[in-house]
């Protein structure tokens, strides 16, 4: 059992939540769904706050007996209700911990925050300006007719978008390190029906389609979006892509369209991303998908 840190300077004490709190975590997780998916989804998925597994745990900040703020310590570092002053006593324990393979991931201002605090060096990646998008507008295009689930038969050409997603999104390779654990992942989505794709055998020009990326397959996958995060009460799309050879035709903004759509008919009525400043082909598709900023996120990839 993980014990309490003793009280910092400002009176603040750091201790994984129990049972008892998850009214309380509940309430603060829904005054903002779109910001929160992540840590709704874990609390859905484990019906309490208590939450200390060999993935990772979830601890609070408490003014006394109260807490004010919640961190999820695994293989990412997500926040509700963080402050610089709650962000103090999280970097204590991050600091003695030491650094590991990890990412904060959330609003900006935390994450830039709480990554100014630690005593880790430098860290591999930072993305400080990314939107947080919702889907709330009038759509300018219409839903891609042929966009459907992933089944099992598409897992090899969906698990090859996926590492060319990864790859081109982030900088480097998922399977660098060998490809048991992506493939884990996505098998996962596919297994669940949280991923959604747009499959084609011909080409934009008519011809048979590009032997990529899944070599020696006749049909390949042009458009792929995951439902990577989900809940009763919000869904945070991720793992989107679109075939090279495809882009600047609108298909990606008919699939988003369709992914939504879909999305908010069979999962949450929130429905959401976040993605770079700088891809502005990206920000131009989900903006005539429907999709309104109302958050900046940030990512520190250690």
């Amino acid at each position: 059992m993980t014990e309490a840190v003793a009280p910092g300077r400002t009176g603040l004490r750091l201790a994984p939540l129990r049972r008892t709190h998850t009214d309380w975590l509940g309430r603060l997780l829904l005054t903002a769904p779109a910001h929160h998916a992540y840590l709704l989804t874990l609390l859905h998925t484990n019906g309490s706050a208590d939450v200390q597994t060999a993935a990772g745990t979830l601890y609070g900040v408490f003014s006394g007996r109260t807490p004010v703020a919640a961190y999820w310590v695994g293989g990412s570092v997500i926040a509700a209700g963080a402050t610089p002053e709650t962000n103090a006593e999280m970097a204590g324990l991050l600091n003695a911990r030491g650094r590991w393979s990890t990412s904060l991931i959330g609003e900006a201002g935390w994450v830039l925050d709480l990554s100014s605090r630690l005593r880790w060096g430098p860290p591999r990646g930072v993305r400080p300006d990314q939107p947080l998008l919702v889907c709330e507008g009038q759509p300018r295009v219409p839903a891609h007719a042929r966009l459907r689930t992933a089944r099992a038969a598409d897992l090899e050409a969906v698990f090859a978008a996926a590492v060319e997603m990864f790859t081109e999104e982030v900088g480097f390779s998922p399977v660098e390190q060998g490809s048991a654990g992506y493939m884990a992942r996505v098998r996962s989505l596919v297994e669940n029906r949280s991923t959604l794709v747009v499959t084609a055998r011909e080409g934009p020009d008519g011809g048979p389609i590009r032997d990529w990326p899944a070599r020696g397959r006749s049909e390949q996958v042009v458009f792929k979006a995951d439902l990577g995060v989900r809940s009763p009460y919000a869904v945070q799309v991720q793992g989107v892509w679109t075939h090279p050879d495809f882009r600047g035709r609108g298909i990606a903004s008919e699939g988003m369209v369709a992914v939504s759509a879909h999305a908010l008919h069979h999962v949450a009525p929130v429905v959401s991303l976040y993605a770079n400043d700088f891809n502005a082909p990206a920000l131009r598709v989900y903006e005539k998908a429907g999709y309104v900023q109302r958050g900046t996120f940030a990512t520190v990839m250690y």
